[in-house]
């Protein structure tokens, strides 16, 4: 078990790809995972970060105002309807913006300090024992969407480029002011940002609207951290693999998650492992709850080999791990990671 005041040092040099003696490890969970984790090692709800010697912990913004607890949804600043009852992934049962006739009339939410309080009590309480990531994910194209309709959005950037720029300069306004504020409490450590551009056969939209639409905007929230040398970590999933150098030219220190049936991560690895570190690569969609608990060891142990050859890597799951993760990979996932922690397993040598 690393030390807690080890943690953040770990990350920071798999960042910048330092060479260290072991790589720090994360695993996410869903609620009903968590649920499961608790029964499977026998610890309270408050003991599973630190059992999984996890070293990183996302502190979100307090955006949610309203909870109808009959209906099961609960609304945020924006006024998205976010499903209460499906919690294993994200379901939107609102989008304020739906039938919209004009979007030029929707009015932003204001970047209040309000809205940092639990930046600043997790955040306050938990420095010094992990990596601090301020969490503003759903950033542009997925704030869109979650305001609009997805299939809206797709056709809105086409037919209604005025009103879509319109969005998404008020939402990126919105995260710069936020960033601004949540970099002056100097209490995060970096920032994940977040849009899924990906299917597993390749982006949702073209490169060439991603650089239109998201390049330059990214780059205006990012820049608020990167001014005072904090990293960016930027989630999508799919293969997003085309824009991954425009990621990087603008600042991106980590890509999650390294979703192996979508990029590989030999190409991965090889192409950009110089430039940029990862995060992920154990497959949730497969490995997990589907495979061996051999498999899994296995896995683990190529990931480790493969994107921390460069020593850029945070050993991870692809994803949030859900619960249909069989309990013996599950406990096979934890098991491994101890055993290459306590210097255990030759990475360069296949059981």
């Amino acid at each position: 078990m690393v030390r807690r005041n080890m943690r953040k040092k770990r990350v920071l040099d798999a960042v910048n790809r330092i060479s260290q003696d072991v790589l720090p490890t994360q695993i996410d969970y869903t609620p009903e995972m968590k649920d499961k984790i608790k029964k499977l090692l026998d610890i309270k709800d408050n003991e599973v970060d630190e059992k999984l010697d996890n070293h990183i912990k996302y502190l979100p913004l307090n955006d949610i105002v309203k909870i109808d607890k009959e209906n099961g949804v609960k609304y945020d600043v924006w006024g998205i309807g976010w499903d209460q009852i499906l919690t294993e992934g994200f379901h939107i049962k609102h989008h304020p913006l739906l039938k919209s006739s004009n979007l030029t009339e929707y009015k932003f939410p204001e970047p209040t300090d309000e809205l940092l309080s639990i930046i600043k009590e997790r955040g306050r309480r938990e420095r010094d024992n992990y990596f601090l990531l301020s969490l503003q994910d759903f950033t542009l194209f997925e704030r869109c969407w979650c305001l609009r309709g997805y299939e809206k959005v797709l056709m809105d950037m086409y037919y209604r480029e005025k009103e879509i720029n319109y969005l998404l300069d008020g939402i990126t306004d919105f995260n710069v002011e936020m960033s601004k504020k949540i970099v002056k409490l100097g209490i995060v450590d970096g920032l994940r940002t977040g849009d899924d551009v990906g299917t597993q056969r390749g982006m949702v939209i073209s490169p060439e609207m991603f650089r239109k639409f998201f390049k330059k905007r990214y780059k205006k929230i990012w820049e608020i951290y990167k001014d005072k040398n904090l990293p960016i970590f930027h989630h999508s999933c799919g293969n997003i693999i085309e824009i991954i150098p425009d990621l990087i030219e603008i600042g991106l220190d980590v890509i999650t998650p390294v979703q192996p049936e979508a990029m590989d991560s030999e190409k991965l690895s090889e192409e950009f492992g110089e430039k940029l570190s990862f995060l992920g690569g154990i497959s949730t969609q497969n490995t997990l709850p589907f495979g061996t608990p051999q498999d899994v060891r296995n896995e683990v142990i190529d990931r480790i080999r493969v994107l921390g050859k460069n020593n850029g890597y945070i050993i991870s799951p692809s994803h949030e791990v859900t619960s249909d993760c069989k309990p013996e990979n599950f406990r096979m996932l934890i098991s491994t990671l101890g055993e290459y922690k306590r210097g255990g397993i030759n990475i360069y040598k296949t059981d």
